[in-house]
């Protein structure tokens, strides 16, 4: 028990360490920038190649029209002198005119010319526009490309929209447009404020396509977390903080689909930007709101005694604040909303958290760190949300590390209960070995249950070793083809080669074919050792089923220079009957294949491979059953005496063979584990350089025939 417990620590900790590197990887994930500018004010990107290089953030410069609505026809060199030279993202107040900042409500058109080589103008591009506050309709060379709402000039006009989309295009050579109109009259931010890329369009859309997928992994798996805490409250009433632990998880999941991508706004097109906007606003309060119960519940004795109540007053007074004006007003009030009303549930929470693992609470310590790391990207939300930083949406993964340490804390009072409960198994076993004449005479079914208790506790034994033996056959046998794929992708990937490309691309789909024969394998070996397998026995009369496959695989060995034979049995070493055997056709198939294929494999060109076998009547009739060994003999390189007690092993292959390493070890070991399915056996003996003869030894059944019947000269009913 104490073994599991520590394998589910391990699991949570490595998954907190991909989760930290997740983590580190999102601000890598922005475009890379360039600062080729031409005189002209045009963005040089000749020297750019979108196949192989990353997609580029157009920072700029870009012309800025000021309260202007104007499509790329009206776009002429009149217009210069009247333009800013601005950069994004950047909101319109960062911007000046006249000595005078400007504010975040208006209008204004954006506009920038880029020059592409020829070979760079050859395939699609893409442009992906995260966030425009708040409305925008965009042109690439005077074709529009793309809109987010509707754009116009005052509050009435316009129609707000807001979430990531992509566009593709096919550019030219030489000079390259890109117009954009934006609008906003609804909300305190205005402008573009975060980077627009472009990029390969397949880039682009993968760009797009992962963000989605991320995002959408983070609140599926927020939502599943919520339905569990639900399932988990019902059967277990006596805990009321899971359902607020649910809730706050649904409640991030909510905001996790607003957020990023916005994908709520796709899967619900009726959705309004205004109500988008209150229903994140909404799920945040919630969050506070639960967060605090949610702490409260699990130590009651660390936090302030009137802090739930005055916070749950507050916020439900915002929440209605919310409710009851548009997103032009409540928005202004982000930083009071934050400074009197955010910051102090999370102080709470965290001064809760750390006052409980100073007094050594259970499970404080893990609690604290999580939710310092989730308080941290609180933090960086908020600056991100006040311009002080150029990327947000951290809250989630930062929720989803503090839900994981919540898992890690569950796995270490699992892992207590489990200790506890062994140590009271050993003082119950005491306590009966003490009564054991009361305990025979008065709980015999007790005895019964205890037996069929142990019994299945040696079979959970047992399959746990075959687990941790099947995860360390994985473990081991896959990082070699993988570390081959990774060598031979990062080579391509990097250009380190070019010419070779495509005999690189061959070597990693082989590798890939060796990968899937050895998953097979582990999968098919791990089957028999847990006794999943299912298998079909039929009775077949085996000299005719012998030779029928022998024959199937006469093609194979020829194709290797090499005979493959069926020996007819002598008559006179043949019982007075049909031999027949009680086999999976399909399984004993794959045992002859992979002794037949080894015997190929290891016997030189022009060699010959005998099937043939021997009758072995029993002695005592009573006792043992008549045995039929089935032979596969080979005049190859043999093996050594001393290496014959370990081919039968997992992954051993024989120092003294060829050099061929596509086998994966692991072929002679299924077979043995189908032929003791079989209530058979299995062996092998060899001389060096002369040859190899491996058998396998099945119950026979001998049919006598009846009196009509007659046999041919191997035995077999005509």
């Amino acid at each position: 028990m104490v073994h599991r417990n520590t394998g589910m620590n391990a699991i949570v900790v490595w998954l907190l360490a991909a989760l930290a590197i997740l983590w580190s990887a999102v601000p890598s994930s922005f475009a890379s920038s360039s600062d080729d500018v031409t005189e002209a004010g045009v963005l040089d990107l000749r020297g750019w190649n979108p196949r192989a290089e990353s997609p580029v953030a157009l920072i700029g410069p870009w012309e800025f029209y000021w309260n202007r609505l104007l499509e790329p026809s009206r776009m002429d060199r009149s217009l210069t002198d009247a333009s800013l030279s601005v950069e994004i993202p950047a909101q319109w107040q960062s911007y000046s005119l006249d000595n005078e900042p400007l504010p975040n409500e208006g209008y204004a058109t954006y506009r920038l010319t880029f020059t592409l080589s020829e070979n760079s103008a050859v395939y699609p591009l893409g442009l992906y526009v995260r966030n425009v506050a708040t409305a925008y309709r965009l042109w690439v060379n005077g074709v529009p490309a793309m809109s987010n709402g509707k754009v116009g000039a005052d509050a009435k006009s316009m129609v707000p929209r807001n979430y990531p989309k992509a566009s593709y295009f096919q550019p030219r050579p030489g000079v390259n447009e890109i117009v954009i109109q934006v609008s906003n009259f609804v909300q305190r931010t205005g402008g573009i404020w975060e980077g627009v890329e472009l990029g390969d369009a397949e880039k682009i859309a993968s760009l797009h396509r992962n963000d989605v997928m991320i995002w959408a992994l983070i609140a599926g798996g927020l939502l599943l977390m919520a339905v569990y805490s639900v399932f988990l409250y019902l059967f277990r009433s006596r805990e009321p903080a899971v359902i607020w632990f649910g809730l706050i998880c649904l409640a991030v999941c909510v905001r996790s689909a607003l957020l990023g991508p916005s994908f709520a706004y796709v899967l619900f097109p009726g959705l309004s930007w205004e109500w988008g906007v209150k229903l994140e606003y909404l799920s945040e309060i919630v969050t506070l709101v639960c967060m605090a119960v949610f702490v409260r519940k699990q130590y009651p004795q660390e936090g302030i005694r009137f802090a739930v109540p005055f916070f749950g007053a507050a916020l439900g007074g915002f929440v209605a604040f919310v409710l009851t004006t548009p997103a032009k007003v409540y928005t202004h009030y982000l930083v009071p909303y934050i400074l009197a009303l955010l910051l102090p549930v999370y102080l709470f929470v965290l001064y809760s958290y750390v006052r409980a693992a100073l007094r050594r609470r259970t499970g404080a310590r893990v609690n604290a760190t999580g939710f310092a790391v989730f308080f941290a990207s609180v933090i960086h939300e908020i600056l991100y949300y006040t311009g002080f930083v150029s990327f947000g949406g951290l809250v989630s993964y930062g929720m989803l590390f503090f839900l994981l340490t919540q898992l890690l804390n569950l796995s270490s009072m699992f892992g207590k209960a489990l200790n506890r409960s062994e140590a009271l198994s050993r003082e119950l076993a005491q306590v009966i070995e003490a009564q054991e004449e009361t305990i025979v005479s008065r709980t015999a079914s007790l005895q019964e249950l205890n037996r069929k208790l142990e019994q299945g506790n040696r079979e959970l034994t047992r399959l746990e070793q075959v687990r941790s033996t099947l995860l360390a056959d994985a473990h081991h046998d896959l990082t070699t083809p993988l570390t081959s794929i990774k060598g031979f992708s990062k080579a391509i990937m990097t250009s380190v080669i070019s010419e070779e490309a495509p005999q690189y691309a061959r070597r990693i789909y082989e590798r890939s074919l060796f990968l899937e024969k050895l998953i097979d394998n582990v999968f098919e070996l791990s089957q028999l050792k847990t006794e999943e397998l299912q298998f079909r026995f039929q009775e077949l009369p085996l000299l005719p089923f012998l030779r029928q496959l022998t024959q199937k695989y006469e093609p194979e060995a020829l194709s290797g220079n090499v005979s493959l034979l069926w020996e007819n049995p002598e008559p006179a070493l043949l019982p007075s009957g049909e031999i027949r055997a009680i086999v999976d056709p399909y399984r004993f198939e794959r045992v002859f294949a992979n002794l037949v294929g080894n015997a190929i494999k290891f016997t030189p060109g022009e060699g010959l491979v005998r099937v043939w076998i021997e009758f072995r009547p029993s002695e005592d009739p009573e006792e043992e059953e008549d045995r039929v060994v089935i032979h596969i003999s080979d005049t190859g390189v043999g093996i050594p005496e001393p290496e014959l007690p370990l081919i039968f092993e997992r992954h051993y292959r024989s120092p003294s063979g060829p050099n061929d390493k596509t086998g994966s070890g692991l072929g002679l070991a299924i077979c043995r584990e189908i032929v003791a399915r079989h209530r058979g056996e299995f062996g092998a003996s060899s001389i060096p350089r002369q040859g190899s003869d491996f058998w396998i030894a099945l119950p026979a059944l001998i049919r006598r025939p009846e009196a009509n019947q007659k046999l041919n000269p191997q035995g077999e009913s005509l």
